[in-house]
């Protein structure tokens, strides 16, 4: 069985919420890319109802802002969960750090040397 340490626990989860973190700010830049583009097609749409083009293409266009619009609401939703999962990481790491970064920095820090390991599990 392999060992680790509270130091290895820690350093993992900070890669993890780094990690998290990184996936928040994706979701957020997709949200914003997302909701610009819909801003965009509803001027579109505007200007084509005011240059009196046919139903049938009026249709078609606000079709394709209503797929956007859709985009948007997952989006929206992936990004809440991101932030979500990531502020939940962020209190676990808090958590470990508060209940062991006590006991590994008293360890590190300790006078006296540690003892050996292999001895202790050989009796």
């Amino acid at each position: 069985m392999a060992e680790i340490t509270y130091r290895q626990v820690q350093s993992e989860l900070v890669a993890l919420a780094a990690a998290t973190k990184a996936e928040e700010q994706a979701a957020r830049e997709r949200f914003a890319r997302i909701t610009a583009k819909v801003v965009e097609a509803e001027a579109a749409y505007s200007a084509l109802i005011r240059l009196g083009f046919d139903p049938l293409s009026g249709n078609d266009f606000q079709s394709v802002g209503q797929a956007l619009v859709g985009q948007g609401e997952k989006v929206a939703a992936a990004a809440n969960s991101a932030i979500e999962l990531n502020g939940l990481a962020i209190t676990a790491g808090r958590e470990i750090e508060k209940r062991h970064g006590g006991i590994d920095r008293a360890v590190a820090s300790a006078p006296v040397p540690a003892a050996n390991r292999e001895a202790y599990n050989r009796r």
